[in-house]
């Protein structure tokens, strides 16, 4: 062996490195745990003042190791380099958020605002045709939302020019008057990536801002969107908000309440005329009729009386004592039902007035707030306004927009706003705050204080004269922050949001979010989230038991397994494992790489998979030991033949590696990367470590066996008519294909979330429910009946639903979690949602179509690696068909067996990644079978499928000990490695098996059969 220093002093200094990549973990470990002791101290301090729950103790406890954290992340933690512990947490191994708790999100930028927002024209009406079919087309379409509204444009107005619908004075220079479609095209590509780009730069500060610790915050290649996780984080209403909110800030004057009310009260009346035709007179007739002792009272009486003694109710005011309208006295003769009917408006929304205690009179409250509601009825109340019975009734620029958040019992307030500028856009808005941060009023009360520039400053002093008196809405995203009255004029640039109702805890965060958001600054667009996952702590916790539990025992078994075959080389093998070990956390964490679940059987799997090169090694060792050459010799020729099936089977493993980072995604992308770099540390340690060490021991004429007393001659005298025998198998592969394609027929598959769009939980109750109760109760909440299963303990369920799933907006989550609850309570009221997943069916057909491109791609690759290395396409074609063979065979498993085994069967993006795994390790095995080969085809005399036999019984001795080991290793993590990644594991088991006999039993057959010559002749 040459070069035995320089490899001696790499593998020393490559030693150090990797110690000292992970000795930063310790460190940060040890101060993490001082972090909590302080936390737990300070909440038992609070705790003795006032009794808190326990769930209260972990959420303050929570919030305060993270608190003194950020504080002291300044803080020396590593005195040997003078590393803090913010420098030394940004070195350590990550872990990911299924071994950790915390919450995943992929944003996606919503280019169809952008564009409406640039426009200088957006009431065309040729544009806004152009622009909603563009919408439509976007469900099926794989083209970015530019072209596809280039090509609605062009359909719906073919002669007209995108520049008069683009140009203004504002953006003048951006879209010139003269410019051609193409380059406004071509212009507002590059708008749309810029305001990517801004996006991933603002959401970035905000979080850093957040206080996440080792937040991942990336931009994807190909779909522009950004995926950003978030370790340990579990207030995942408070990351929605803050990833959301646009930090769209503007400052309007507003509508006065006694002018709005006369023309909601108007609308009503038209709304009630609109949707129920003659409906008042019906009730006008019947009532005159029923009491005719009181004939003056009537619908008209009756529908304000209604809606005032609901008011009352809503406020505390009217009772069945003081109740002087003669509402209750009518209800006796008009129903519910029909009240709504004359009140469709005021019976959702109650208007802004109050009782005199001492009158009895009705008056109209003061100021901008003209009506309140239940958070649930806005979305109709919504719609009633957008009427066009409604709309004509109302000035042009009123704008009724909500508050932020509720109040006490859910009751949200509408405000009427002055959207009175001639461009529709504000006088004063977020572009001029310079500064803000949570702060305190002269009573205490927590608030955002902001500090505005000289322009901002300047144009808020003449609001606030203007609007002496009156009330100012300062707005976020659409949404009344707050709407103080002025008393005086501002002239320093100063104004504030009161945080309004909640709890103090509460209050100090949102402030602190907002100030956060406004320092960052607005996006560019509004970005909605679009996949969701969130994995509570205790499963983070409790796959880190699997995980680790999984690891150990393969590593153990792995380890006796060799010493057992190959006796003291075994030994020499272990060392490499080890070091193979070492190597790889070390790499992870100098890449920064996080170690997730998946990551975990990676490693295992590249445990599993890496005595592969040490039984190809010692294999052909024992080979030249049995033609009698001496030990020194034997090794030399050993190591050198086995390189080229070493490489061969490595590479095309690493090319299925690449393909996986390159179109999978989160925990995906952390199996790809743990695989990629765990076959460069596995080849280095199989082939130079353990050279060194043999070639150490044969120096010092140390004794060295490569095998023990039981295997020594093991499978040496096996003789299978492989060949002969090929039509068998290829009636057997048929019968388990055909069997499958009935099964995909009659049952399909159990197609996830990640194919179909819809979201997912994973519910721990404390007891064993009943799955049709449960079934039967969250239909009742979502009007369909979600699926619910079993999903690993007889008391953990999973459910799945599509329940608006296609509406859009930050509230939506929130009312989905509601129904949820909803239902689960009513069969439980003790249990934990440890993880939920939620998927746009935008984001999943891009998910189906990079599941199937990445498949065709890696096979096209392997198939011209193969066609490159064998000069042969009858090689490549074998190796396709083989592989092919196996996903057909695995898909077939999966559909015939879905329902009967015990534990989850679903097609998601890990099922993706195990097919392309099981098609690296059947290419693997492939390659090293058709080395040999070619290699007695070339090298020894004989009939030409009786040397093909030779060869395959040949191999026989290294391809059952790597596969043996290899589904050993996952035999292990699916009984110890935890349910979320149990279908994952059995894919790949079916996976080893079947790629074991494709190898020998599809491959080489086929090969043959469409070849009709391959002997290599000698020269």
């Amino acid at each position: 062996m040459q070069n035995k220093g320089a490899i001696r002093l790499f593998t020393i200094l490559l030693a150090l490195a990797c110690l000292y990549q992970i000795s930063f973990s310790f460190f940060t470990s040890s101060f993490e745990s001082k972090a909590e002791r302080e936390a737990v101290f300070k909440v038992d301090s609070l705790d003795a003042l006032s009794s808190l729950t326990l769930e209260e103790k972990d959420s303050l406890t929570v919030y305060f190791t993270d608190k003194y954290l950020r504080d002291n992340g300044s803080q020396v933690v590593y005195p040997v380099f003078g590393y803090t512990f913010d420098e030394a947490k940004e070195k350590e191994i990550n872990l990911g958020l299924d071994l950790k708790g915390g919450m995943s999100v992929t944003l996606e930028v919503s280019i169809p605002d952008l564009i409406q927002n640039i426009a200088g024209n957006p009431q065309d009406k040729e544009f806004q045709e152009a622009l909603a079919l563009a919408k439509s087309r976007m469900v099926d379409s794989q083209d970015d939302f530019v072209t596809n509204f280039y090509s609605a444009y062009q359909e719906v107005a073919p002669t007209s020019k995108l520049a008069g619908v683009f140009h203004s004075r504002d953006n003048k220079e951006l879209f010139p008057r003269n410019a051609s479609n193409d380059e406004i095209i071509e212009k507002l590509r590059e708008e749309a990536r810029i305001a990517i780009d801004n996006t991933e730069k603002i959401l970035r500060t905000r979080i850093d801002k957040f206080g996440v610790t080792q937040p991942t915050i990336q931009k994807q290649q190909y779909s522009g969107r950004i995926l950003v996780e978030l370790p340990g984080v579990r207030d995942k209403d408070r990351v929605r908000k803050v990833l959301q909110s646009t930090a769209n800030l503007e400052f309007w004057e507003t509508y006065a309440n006694q002018d709005v009310f006369p023309l909601l009260s108007q609308a009503n009346d038209a709304l009630a005329e609109d949707l129920f035709p003659g409906f008042r007179t019906e009730v006008n007739e019947r009532l005159e009729k029923a009491n005719a002792t009181d004939s003056t009272s009537t619908a008209e009486d009756l529908a304000t009386d209604s809606t005032n003694a609901e008011v009352d109710d809503i406020l505390g005011g009217a009772t069945a004592e003081n109740d002087t309208t003669g509402a209750l006295e009518n209800a006796a003769t008009v129903s519910e039902q029909e009240q709504k009917k004359l009140n469709p408006l005021f019976s959702l929304l109650n208007p802004n007035v109050y009782q005199d205690p001492n009158t009895g009179q009705t008056n109209l409250g003061e100021g901008s707030v003209v009506g309140y509601a239940l958070v649930s009825d806005t979305a109709e109340i919504n719609r009633l306004l957008a009427r066009k019975v409604v709309t004509t009734k109302l000035p042009r620029d009123l704008a009724l927009l909500w508050s932020s958040k509720p109040g006490a019992n859910s009751v949200i307030t509408l405000y009427g706003i002055a959207k009175n500028t001639a461009n529709g856009k504000p006088k004063l808005d977020g572009s001029a705050i310079v500064d803000s941060k949570q702060d305190f009023d002269f009573k205490g009360d927590i608030e955002v204080s902001m500090q505005m520039n000289a322009d901002g400053a300047a144009i808020w002093a003449a609001m606030t004269k203007k609007n002496v008196g009156k009330s100012i809405a300062i707005i976020l995203d659409d949404a009344v922050q707050s709407a103080p009255n002025v008393i005086n004029e501002i002239p320093n640039g100063r104004s504030s949001i009161s945080m309004g109702s909640g709890s103090r805890t509460e209050q100090l965060k949102e402030a602190e979010d907002l100030a956060n958001i406004l320092k960052a600054g607005a996006l560019p667009a509004p970005a909605s989230i679009v996949d969701e996952s969130i994995v509570g702590p205790s499963l983070g916790e409790k796959n880190i038991n699997a995980g680790l539990t999984s690891f150990g025992v393969a590593f153990l078994i792995v380890l006796v397994y060799m010493v057992f075959y190959y006796k003291g080389a075994g030994l020499v093998s272990n060392v490499a494992l080890v070091a193979n070990l070492f190597f790889l956390l070390g790499v992870l964490a100098s890449l920064g790489a996080s170690l997730t679940l998946p990551g975990i059987a990676g490693i295992v799997l590249t445990i599993g998979m890496s005595v592969d090169a040490n039984v190809l090694i010692y294999e052909r060792i024992r080979e030249e030991l049995r033609q009698g050459k001496g030990l020194r010799q034997a090794v030399t020729d050993g190591y050198s033949k086995a390189y080229a099936a070493i490489i061969d089977g490595n590479l095309t493993t690493l090319l299925t590696g690449f393909v996986l980072a390159a179109f999978g995604s989160g925990p995906i992308k952390g199996f790809a990367t743990t695989l990629i770099i765990g076959i460069f540390t596995s080849l280095f340690s199989a082939i130079f470590i353990t050279r060194l060490i043999i070639e150490a021991r044969l120096s010092r004429k140390l004794p060295l066996s490569f095998s023990t007393k039981f295997t020594a001659n093991l499978f040496t005298k096996v003789n299978i008519n492989f060949v002969g025998k090929r039509k068998i198998y290829y009636i057997v592969s048929g019968i388990i294909i055909t069997l499958g394609i009935i099964s995909f027929a009659t049952k399909g598959l159990n197609l996830g979330v990640d194919f179909t769009g819809g979201r997912t939980y994973t519910v721990k109750f404390d007891k064993i429910v009943s799955l049709e109760t449960l079934r039967d109760d969250l239909a009742a909440e979502f009007g369909d009946a979600p699926e619910v299963k079993t999903f690993g303990a007889a008391n953990q369920v999973k459910i799945t639903t599509n329940y608006l799933i296609d509406e859009t907006g930050n509230e939506i989550d929130g009312q989905v979690e509601e129904k949820l609850a909803n239902g689960l309570n009513a069969v439980s009221d003790n249990y934990d949602i440890i993880e939920s997943r939620k998927v746009d069916p935008t984001i999943s057909d891009d998910i189906e179509q990079s599941a199937f491109l990445s498949i065709i791609f890696s096979l096209l690759i392997i198939f011209l690696y193969i066609l490159f290395r064998f000069q042969r396409w009858q090689y490549g074609m074998g190796a396709i068909l083989a592989m092919l063979h196996d996903v057909v065979v695995v898909l077939a498993a999966y559909s015939i067996l879905f329902g009967i085994v015990p534990f989850s069967l679903e097609i998601d993006q890990a099922f993706i990644a195990a097919i392309l795994t099981v098609v690296g390790y059947s290419i693997n095995d492939t390659v090293i079978v058709f080395d040999r080969i070619r290699e007695f085809l070339s090298g020894k005399s004989g009939e030409e499928n009786e040397v093909i036999n030779k060869a395959l019984n040949s191999t026989l001795s290294r391809t059952l000990n790597t596969s043996f080991t290899t589904f050993l290793v996952l035999l292990l993590i699916f009984v110890f490695g935890g349910e979320s990644i149990r279908g994952f594991v059995f894919a790949l088991m079916i996976g080893v098996l079947v790629g074991t006999y494709s190898s020998i039993c599809i491959a080489t057959p086929s090969v043959i059969d469409l070849s009709k010559k391959l002997r290599v002749k000698k020269k």
